[in-house]
């Protein structure tokens, strides 16, 4: 998956509100394979639930959580988890944003089919619950 520069530009928004519809349409945008059949309710639950994660990963730039949250969907809830991912993710030698935009170099592709295959759509469900 790959996200432009004129995509990232377009996640920025100026208050919550925004970001979230800005993330959905992001969402729907770079993988309209998973949210062909997300009704527009859940979609935006997965927003709020995906940018509540990638700001507890230390993410804060929209364009960075529209990133992060696209990641959650398309390869998996938890792909942060994964060991090769978590090690770009954790590498303090760049800043928070740069390791992000250097996952798609530094991780390899068995690690991000690794991650994809303990894709667990529950997540989402169990998530929102716990937030209502």
């Amino acid at each position: 998956m790959i996200i432009r520069d004129t995509q990232i530009e377009s996640f920025i928004a100026a208050n919550e509100s925004e970001l979230v519809t800005a993330v959905c349409e992001a969402l729907i945008r770079t993988d309209r394979e998973r949210t062909a059949g997300i009704r527009p309710l859940r979609l935006l639950s997965i927003a709020k639930i995906g940018i509540a994660k990638a700001r507890e990963a230390g993410f804060s730039r929209p364009e960075d959580l529209a990133v992060y949250v696209a990641l959650m969907l398309h390869i998996s809830p938890d792909f942060a988890e994964h060991p090769a991912i978590a090690a770009v993710l954790g590498d303090t030698n760049f800043p928070l944003s740069e390791r992000l935009r250097q996952l798609a170099e530094r991780v390899p592709d068995a690690a991000w089919d690794e991650a994809e295959a303990k894709y667990d759509p529950q997540f989402w469900i169990k998530e929102s619950a716990a937030e209502g």
